[in-house]
């Protein structure tokens, strides 16, 4: 499976699975529960996809780049 359908899915599933049992609970009566259960679901979620695809990437500058020392501090006169 392509890695952006992956992460499409992966970010639908985070946000629709627990929508949907937030709703479930509320609908029997128990809003608390299914506040807790969006809550964790949700947040378990965006750690999931954080970890999986966002922590990996190189986000670095390119190497061999430096500034001068008036453009490191930002004095442009």
């Amino acid at each position: 499976m392509n890695d952006s359908i992956a992460l499409g899915v992966a970010i639908a599933a985070v946000v629709v699975v627990p929508g949907l049992a937030n709703g479930f609970l509320n609908a029997l009566g128990f809003p608390t529960v299914g506040s807790l259960v969006w809550a964790l679901g949700y947040g378990l979620g965006v750690v999931f996809v954080w970890s999986e695809w966002i922590r990996p990437l190189d986000i670095t500058g390119p190497e061999g780049v430096s500034l001068s020392e008036d453009e490191s501090t930002g004095d442009r006169s």
